[in-house]
This record gives structure tokens, sequence and C-alpha cells, in this order.
């Protein structure tokens, strides 16, 4: 599975109501909620290896899933 369907699955999963229509371009505000923001940031040290910076949460980072995408390729360690 590439990192934009495991975040959708995971987001779809554990932080979205099942009512909202999540694609990869959808922006996540009201979907994702300061609590979300904290396991997803735990998600993604997890399973991507790295620490996220509070700095880098940001809407140009975590604002869709599309662009939590490229933070974590641009990120993530190289194997």
């Amino acid at each position: 599975m590439d990192i934009e369907q495991d975040l959708l699955a995971f987001i779809k999963k554990q932080l979205a109501r099942p009512e909202f229509d999540l694609e990869p371009d959808t922006n996540l505000v009201g979907i994702v909620d300061s609590t979300g923001v904290i396991e997803l940031v735990v998600y993604i040290t997890d399973h991507y290896g790295f620490e996220v910076e509070i700095d880098a949460i940001t809407p140009e980072n975590f604002g869709t899933v599309r662009k939590l995408t490229e933070y974590i390729r641009k990120n993530a360690p190289q194997t």
C-alpha cells in the first residue's frame, strides 16, 4: 500500500466520522480535530520512522492527505 492510500485508510478508520467522503485533496479541517492531529503524528512516527516537528504541523503539510503524503516523502528516512 502506498503512503497516500495508507493515510486515507488510517484517517477513515480511526479519525473521521463515517459520513465523510475522504479523498486525497479533501481539506482535513473539520474532519481531523486537535486530538486526531496528535494521533496522526504518532501514527507517522510509528509507521514512517521520523519525528514530526511541532513547527511542521501546518496546513501546508497537514491540510490534505496529498499534502501530508508529500511531507512524509520529503522527511521519511530513505531505505
